[in-house]
């Protein structure tokens, strides 16, 4: 309903240049913005970039910014798998969408990636972590 309210919102301020969603750190284009947003709000996917957001770590790993604010856990893409930056995100989408719609990850969880990688997801020893790896 925020969500919906902010959009409306952007469409009413002509002059507004970006709307800030500080759980991801990052400011949104309000064209960008509105359309991830209605889309959204119409049944499409989560907005992953935009709403969440990804940066790495000074090991190489992948991790979102963001995501706890809607399931209480991080996403953390190990190296050599984040290697392939923009791979590794196209992957952090997809699983940010996922675990939005499912809510968190309490126990282990073997996937196919897109690519035919067998992957294991793990919440970490910290619970507000979720590991992501070859198997």
């Amino acid at each position: 309903a925020m969500l919906a309210l902010a959009r409306d919102l952007v469409l009413c301020f002509d002059d507004l240049a970006a709307v800030c969603w500080a759980p991801s750190r990052s400011a949104i284009g309000r064209r960008f913005f509105e359309s991830v947003i209605s889309s959204w709000l119409d049944g499409g996917p989560f907005p992953a970039l935009g709403l969440t957001a990804f940066a790495q770590s000074a090991d190489g790993a992948l991790h979102s910014v963001g995501l706890d604010f809607w399931i209480g856990q991080e996403l953390r893409i190990e190296p050599p798998l984040s290697t392939d930056r923009v791979a590794a995100t196209r992957l952090g989408i997809r699983l940010v969408n996922q675990f939005v719609l499912a809510g968190r990850l309490d126990s282990d969880e073997r996937i196919i990636a897109p690519d035919g990688t067998r992957l294991v997801l793990r919440p970490s020893r910290d619970p507000a972590l979720i590991i992501v790896r070859r198997e």
